[in-house]
């Protein structure tokens, strides 16, 4: 029993971290493509629309989610059987699957808009959440698994 509450408890932070490293994508997103920009952030408390603004952030993220769901499983799987715990290894994942994902919608939809700005935003938006999972789950990727022996 002791091996499936660490295997579910793994499986929890996993999902958790993605959820987390979904909303970071959504909020760097925000700020990059200046929706809001920092000085317009410390008013926020006092704005009428910062509800609405909380809540058009959480449907970025859905929506971010959603898109990035299964290449980041396909990531997350390989780390965590080849226990890959390097920053730089989700970093730079999650600008590559945040790149991937609208070269894939173009391809299907007949979209062009491929400015280096927009890339750039995007690719940035999923480096920062790619470190947001390393921060909370990935840097424990295959803790679950049983050590290995040395050669």
């Amino acid at each position: 029993m002791d091996r499936f509450l660490v295997f579910f408890l793994r499986l929890c932070a996993i999902t958790l971290g993605f959820i987390l490293a979904t909303i970071a994508s959504a909020v760097a997103m925000g700020f990059l493509t200046q929706v809001i920009t920092p000085q317009e952030a410390s008013h926020l408390a006092n704005s009428p629309w910062s509800i609405g603004l909380i809540v058009g952030f959480m449907v970025a993220a859905a929506f971010a989610g959603y898109v990035a769901f299964i290449p980041a499983m396909a990531v997350i799987l390989f780390a965590e059987i080849t226990r890959k715990r390097d920053w730089l290894f989700y970093t730079l994942a999650g600008g590559i699957i945040a790149l991937i994902v609208p070269f894939a919608g173009a391809a299907m939809t007949g979209a062009t808009d491929r400015s280096v700005n927009t890339l750039v935003m995007i690719a940035v938006s999923g480096m920062i959440g790619g470190l947001t999972y390393w921060l909370f789950a990935g840097s424990r990727a295959g803790s679950w698994l049983p050590p290995q022996e040395q050669i």
